[in-house]
């Protein structure tokens, strides 16, 4: 087993009212509000392992929020397995999601489920495919042939026994390329629309990344990416069936984007690194929250960068590295930010900086 650190946190809120505002409910309470990031039991053999609990997890290239599933999200307890060895793998997970309330006030059911086929092919080349589902309703139940591990949910939920729910199917690839370039990438497909409306047709609904990483001389390293997500990614007609809990999403937190990014990573003595970083987001007026549009705005849509675009250059450098039994994560940087918020002509540039302080204590051995 194990327990992860509490980290304080704000909670968003969907309040359109102003923090100056006299009946604003936060003006005379302060909240505070906390997170178990890590906090589970498990039980490891050679092919298999099981666990219960929560855990940050990513799947997906590295230094980027996974599409399916991130430490973006909120940590929730699951229960899953993994059968297999390195060379190909079956991962399994499935969770009770936050009950939702509808119009009448009656409770919202809603339960998650992934699995994912990993392969390593050879020495240089890993391949993985994997599906994803979310299913509420208000008298829902965590249906047999939906958490089945073995099945392909595609088949009964797109071309079968519909079970109502929303599903997404992806693959992720990673090759090692050179001596000094490793290749990876990730593509999601929540769904490809042929349904024509008045005006045009639903756009698309998927998500990508394509990223690269590699040795730079003789001590540094190299990382680079680049990631998109359509204006309609991650959610669709029923409100229920998001792929979000709480608000917030299970792999990234918001459509409608694309990311350029560049990383050098500089070994400082023994234990430190610091990693300059270059970065370019553009982020449509789209987000997971919003209702699903009527089709008079569905044809409009674009299929990627909505509405008025934020665009932002961040220059920042990371830091982390240990201390005894402390580790430490510092980013520090300046954001040049052109319509911020979606705004046309709200324009800033700050500097923003963010310190994580890690404590761990441990204790091995066996259990007599």
């Amino acid at each position: 087993g194990k327990f992860g650190n509490v980290i304080a946190v704000t909670r968003p809120t969907a309040d359109p009212r102003l923090p100056n505002d006299p009946d604003w409910p936060g003006r005379h309470d302060l909240i505070f509000s906390g997170r178990m990031t890590e906090a589970y039991l498990s039980a490891q053999w050679k092919w298999a392992r099981l666990f219960y609990g929560q855990m940050d997890r990513n799947w997906g290239p590295q230094g980027v929020y996974g599409i399916p599933l991130s430490s973006w999200a909120y940590p929730r307890p699951e229960i899953g397995f993994e059968l297999g060895s390195d060379k190909i793998r079956l991962t399994a997970q499935a969770a009770d999601l936050l009950d939702e309330r509808d119009t009448t006030g009656a409770p919202v059911h809603r339960y998650w489920f992934a699995h994912r086929l990993s392969v390593r092919a050879s020495e240089r080349l890993s391949l993985a495919v994997w599906e994803t589902y979310i299913l509420g309703g208000p008298e829902q139940t965590f249906a047999g042939r939906v958490r089945n591990p073995l099945a392909l949910l595609i088949l009964s939920d797109q071309y079968g026994l519909s079970a109502n729910g929303n599903l997404m199917v992806g693959s992720d690839v990673s090759w090692h390329a050179g001596r000094r370039v490793t290749l990876q990438g990730q593509l999601a497909v929540d769904d490809i629309s042929y349904q024509k409306i008045p005006g045009g047709h639903v756009p698309n609904r998927y998500a990508f990344t394509v990223a690269g990483f590699g040795p730079l001389g003789s001590s540094l390293s190299w990382r680079a990416l680049y990631t998109q997500a359509s204006t309609l990614a991650f959610h669709t007609n029923s409100p229920w069936e998001n792929f979000a809990d709480q608000g917030v999403g299970l792999g990234r937190g918001f459509p409608d984007n694309d990311q350029l990014s560049g990383f050098v990573t500089i070994p400082v003595g023994t234990r430190w690194l610091v990693t300059p970083e270059v970065t370019y987001l553009r982020q449509g007026a789209a987000r997971l929250t919003d209702s699903w549009p009527p089709d008079s705005v569905l044809a409009k849509l674009p299929q990627v960068l909505s509405g008025t675009v934020a665009r932002t250059l961040r220059a920042a450098v990371q830091v982390s590295g240990a201390a005894g039994p402390c580790q430490l994560s510092a980013d520090l940087g300046f954001d040049h930010v052109v319509n911020a918020g979606n705004v046309a002509g709200r324009n800033y540039t700050r500097f923003e900086g963010r310190l994580l302080v890690t404590l761990g204590l441990s204790r091995g051995g066996s259990i007599q």
